[in-house]
């Protein structure tokens, strides 16, 4: 459960396109091999650290354009790591201890080499001339395989290295912007460099496959092999390579607790399958060198740590299945809880999609006193909202009316209004409804308060004037007194009503609903997510009341089928 409630705080905040093309029926693979981004973009790393958990060694290549894995070399290390061709460092102190980076430390792994000379025509020859000398490795570049000795930090250093060790015949050499060379973790060792324009490094974990291996990388442990790519030049991308039905056994103890019920974790494991397999076929992640990523953008992804015997049943139970509408794979699309209704994703995205259609959740009330802030509240004052709009760039004289203007059939927010003390509004559409302004769904209502009065964002407020509407600001009002006197207003105006009390004069604009900065709306809601496609918490309340996996798929995908293609 505690992995759930943590991913539930990012609760799909993206809002998921429905561009990719659906995959038909007579493409369609069972359990073909995907690449899952790990460390990517912002976060790709200058070093990357593998471990051995199940299994020993690692062999050395690249996957081919079939994702079958070409074999070049091996090390039987326990311990080895990735690191991109430029300076780097292995920390020993602060947060960096245990990892290379460019931070310096006494344990660098250089960027200049001496190329020894001749040509060699497999890794054995190349590695044995490499070993007649200290720091010798075997390098395979552009697909020719060299023997290359140390690991320099700069040129000065590797020609004062080629003069005392006598190597008056090699070639000080650097790498590409596509290099990496694999070290032996804790030193400047390199075991195999590799440096190719066309070709990622591949590492596939174990000497042979007569053992599933279990890598460590960054503490979690993974299925399957990895892919070292330095997109544009940059730090390592790194993606795990692996078969999908492994790949969905990681996906469903992220997205759902594996103490659920076992038909609710079958229902996550269809649904993320073919949420896979078509983002797989539409090559989502294609420029950054991978298939999926493993964040809420796609799915959330840790490897293996949580998986169970239960999960692995429900993936098991469900192998090779997909949903599909019309022989064409669906897109999957899940959120947390809808909070009583789902939405249509043309009311959310933009995009008709015939089996993402809303409809009332009867399921999830059963079960609404087991999740988490099932309903919440959120308020803002009226200068919150004014300071709000105008961060954004939406220029206002002062927010004195928000409200929700337009509710789709099943009684969500698909269109938000504010109003500001001119008369000047701004309306937000579809899931800015709930991006806009954070909130935790679309499923909500509003209400406004200033001071002792109270009024529904439908309403008026302010005061009247000669009965025919209400003032927006004090500017050119008069007040008559008894006598017929007149004087301008200006300051605190104050009203005494027939019964005698005495409140303070709210300005409104337009159709405002209180009009002063201390103003406030309140939002009162329940779900979370974008309200599209399955619920998984109404997965969990059906699967209690006894329903399947192809219940709960069929009820909250309009029309569709779970089937093997």
């Amino acid at each position: 459960m505690k992995k759930f409630v943590q991913i539930a705080a990012l609760a799909l905040a993206i809002a998921l396109p429905l561009s990719q093309a659906p995959a038909s029926a007579a493409t369609v693979a069972v359990d073909p091999t995907v690449k899952v981004g790990l460390f990517y973009g912002s976060n790709a790393l200058p070093g990357a650290n593998l471990l051995n958990d199940a299994g020993s060694g690692y062999r050395l290549g690249y996957y081919d354009d079939n994702r079958v894995f070409q074999q070049l070399a091996a090390t039987s290390e326990t311990a080895i790591s990735v690191v991109k061709t430029q300076n780097v460092y292995y920390g020993t102190v602060g947060n960096w201890a245990g990892y290379y980076d460019t931070i310096t430390s006494n344990i660098a792994v250089g960027c200049w080499h001496l190329k020894l000379p001749g040509s060699y025509s497999s890794y054995d020859e190349a590695a044995a001339a490499a070993s007649a000398y200290s720091g010798g490795f075997a390098a395979w570049i552009d697909g020719t395989w060299q023997a290359r000795v140390g690991a320099y930090l700069d040129k000065e250093s590797a020609q004062a290295a080629q003069t005392s060790l006598g190597l008056g015949d090699a070639e000080v050499v650097g790498t590409s912007s596509a290099g990496v060379s694999v070290v032996k973790t804790g030193t400047s060792q390199i075991l195999f460099q590799f440096d190719s324009a066309s070709k990622c490094l591949g590492i596939k974990p174990g000497l042979d496959d007569s053992v599933k291996t279990e890598t460590i990388f960054r503490g979690n442990t993974y299925y399957g092999g990895f892919q070292y790519q330095r997109v544009s030049g940059g730090n390592l991308t790194v993606s795990n390579v692996i078969g999908l039905e492994d790949y969905v056994q990681g996906v469903i103890v992220q997205e759902m607790s594996s103490s659920w019920p076992l038909e609710a974790l079958k229902a996550q494991a269809v649904s993320a399958r073919t949420y896979a397999y078509r983002n797989y076929t539409a090559s989502k992640h294609k420029s950054q060198g991978f298939d999926i990523c493993n964040s809420t953008c796609c799915q959330v992804y840790e490897g293996m740590d949580e998986v169970t015997a239960s999960s692995s049943k429900a993936v098991e139970e469900t192998y090779g299945e997909y949903a599909w509408y019309n022989g064409s794979l669906i897109e999957a699309v899940y959120s947390s809880h809808d909070g009583g209704a789902t939405e249509s994703a043309v009311n959310v995205w933009g995009s008709n999609v015939a089996y993402l259609i809303g409809k009332y959740d009867p399921y999830e009330a059963s079960v609404a006193s087991k999740i988490p802030n099932y309903n919440w509240t959120v308020t803002y004052t009226a200068q919150e909202l004014t300071d709000l709009l105008n961060s954004k760039g939406y220029t206002n004289s002062g927010i004195v009316d928000f409200k929700v203007t337009k509710t789709s059939p099943t009684g969500n927010a698909i269109e938000i209004t504010f109003t500001d003390s001119s008369g000047k509004s701004w309306s937000k559409i579809r899931d800015d409804c709930r991006t806009f302004l954070g909130l935790r769904s679309i499923h909500y209502t509003v209400s406004s308060s200033a001071g002792s009065a109270s009024t529904s964002t439908s309403g008026g407020g302010g005061y009247t004037v000669d009965g025919s509407g209400t003032l927006s600001s004090l500017d050119g009002a008069y007040a008559i007194d008894g006598s017929g006197s007149t004087s301008k207003l200006s300051g605190d105006v104050y009203i005494i009503d027939g019964s005698g009390q005495v409140s303070q004069a709210a300005a409104s604009g337009g159709s405002g609903s209180g009009g002063d900065s201390s103003t406030v709306f309140t939002i009162t809601g329940s779900g979370w997510g974008h309200n599209v496609g399955m619920s998984q918490w109404g997965a969990y309340a059906m699967a209690q009341q006894g329903y399947t996996y192809k219940d709960i798929l069929t009820f909250y995908y309009t029309g569709i089928e779970v089937r093997k293609p």
